[in-house]
């Protein structure tokens, strides 16, 4: 399967691709502006030359209708004589020629030195070809290139229209647009170098645009390629607002939840070999006194309710990893509505039960007075943990505190425990920290972390309270109704709870 994404996948680096549409769709909108600027060019040149022509035509029509023979201040009588003097009088323009066929003579009117109009008069074929033409206009390619045309006759004042057609006048108009068309064909290949030298400029800005574009790319790559199982605290600089500064800035929050996960494991793997270590060599050691020992009947049961209190030690750690382990299934609380005063009461019995927690002195400090709805195994199970805690930290004829209480929709449930307040930073780490068990200042062990997932999984906190009293008082809080069917989880109400909280540790 990988192989075959490989092989689907593009060879060509992205930054590459990204020149290539770029300089590809330039290319292409700057070949569409070359061939349509040459198309336009070309029609100015066909719409100028027949302008002229049309022009000249009727420049003559009025001129034959009009005119008047300076000899005898009358209209022409002689179809040479007008000729002659309408050609007299015009101008030609380059690659215009205008010529006149009167008597069987064809006389051209002299302009510009381009000639044109003696390479009418001088092609008896091509004008030949223009009288003999039905049309009064037309385009033709002739030995001197593409020729716009026009004509128009005359006959002399009195003269009936049924005049024989050597006895009329006519003036023939053509433009030689080949030099025009030349030059809009130079244009559109100066135009042309011009697209080209901007295409090639468009590709360098381009190759330097996509490496900007591609740096938040190779700086994710690098980051990734430096983390190792060992170190997951790389990560990616974010710069900017734009979407590759979001990306980074997701790619960096899972890196946080990875980072945090894996610290979890380790963590609590340390704390599992920790817990699990000691009660097995002590338990080994007392096989082997029960095994090989020569001891009196006494001694043997003495040693068999040790290795069973060490069995219930490891049974309660595997069982605590295993709360672990459940806490993020969606049924791992089952609530239901209950007393709040009812689990305090029964974790403070059976704290208090003869044997179970030796030298301790365990008092009910307050009884909240409400019922919620949770998983009351599961508070239970988070406060005996809380009541382990504290009989690990206190001495023989300490007396532990256990109370709850309920306050602006939730109810609270802690242990309190005598003894020297703890520091601010070592309080926070107690329950948000996971550091190797083998420091001087630990973080959260199994219990705390068991309190934690129970804490969560109500959509409540844990917390730790430790200030100028007497006494550290470690402790739950859960909404009242977070868990009710009817209204649903109210994650809005647990995290106003969760800051009121944070703010007053």
């Amino acid at each position: 399967m990988t192989e075959n994404l490989e092989r689907q996948g593009s060879a060509v680096s992205a930054r590459w691709r990204i020149v290539g549409w770029i300089v590809l769709t330039t290319a292409l909108a700057l070949l569409a502006v070359t061939v349509t600027m040459r198309s336009v060019m070309s029609g100015q040149v066909a719409e100028a030359a027949n302008v002229g022509v049309v022009q000249e035509i009727e420049e003559f029509r009025t001129f034959a209708a009009e005119g008047l023979d300076p000899r005898t201040a009358r209209p022409f009588t002689s179809m040479e004589a007008l000729m002659e003097r309408y050609l007299a009088r015009q101008q030609p323009l380059a690659g215009e020629a205008i010529v006149g066929v009167a008597g069987g003579r064809v006389l051209a009117a002299q302009g510009l030195a381009d000639g044109s109009g003696d390479i009418l008069a001088g092609d008896a074929a091509l004008v030949d070809r223009i009288l003999r033409d039905a049309q009064t206009a037309g385009v033709y390619e002739s030995a001197h290139g593409t020729v716009r045309w026009g004509k128009a006759e005359a006959v002399a004042a009195g003269e009936p229209a049924t005049i024989a057609p050597e006895r009329r006048a006519h003036l023939l108009v053509a433009q030689f647009t080949g030099a025009a068309q030349e030059e809009a064909n130079r244009q559109a290949v100066l135009l042309f170098g011009v697209a080209v030298g901007g295409l090639a400029l468009t590709a360098g800005i381009a190759w330097l645009v996509a490496r900007q574009i591609m740096r938040p790319i190779r700086t994710v790559r690098e980051t990734a390629e430096s983390i190792t199982a060992h170190d997951l605290s790389a990560r990616i600089p974010v710069q900017g607002r734009d979407d590759l500064a979001r990306l980074a800035e997701t790619l960096n929050a899972m890196l946080d939840r990875i980072e945090g996960s894996h610290l979890a494991q380790r963590h609590f793997i340390a704390e599992a070999r920790e817990h699990l270590n000691e009660p097995q060599r002590l338990l080994a050691a007392a096989l082997r006194d029960l095994v090989d020992g020569d001891m009196p009947g006494a001694e043997r049961a003495r040693i068999a309710c040790g290795a069973q209190q060490l069995i219930a030690r490891m049974g309660q750690t595997l069982a605590d990893l295993d709360v672990l382990a459940q806490s993020g299934n969606p049924g791992f609380v089952k609530p239901a509505r209950v007393p709040v005063s009812e689990v305090t009461a029964d974790v403070a019995a059976e704290a208090s039960k003869p044997g179970t927690h030796p030298g301790r002195h365990f008092r009910i400090e307050e009884t909240g007075r409400a019922e919620a709805w949770l998983d009351a195994a599961r508070i239970a199970d988070a406060v005996r943990q809380l009541v382990d805690n504290a009989v690990a930290h206190t001495s023989p004829g300490d007396t532990i505190g256990i109370g709850s209480s309920v306050a602006d929709g939730a109810a609270s449930f802690w242990v309190a425990n005598p003894g020297p307040p703890l520091d601010p930073e070592r309080a926070r780490a107690l329950l948000e920290s996971y550091r190797s068990t083998e420091g001087s200042d630990p973080g959260m062990g199994l219990g705390l972390a068991v309190v934690k997932a129970v804490a969560e999984a109500h959509r409540g906190i844990a917390w730790v309270e430790s200030g100028d009293g007497a006494q550290t008082r470690f402790g739950l809080t859960v909404p009242l109704d977070a868990l009710a069917p009817a209204r649903g989880a109210d994650d809005a109400f647990a995290d106003r709870i969760a800051t009121t909280l944070g703010e007053e540790s």
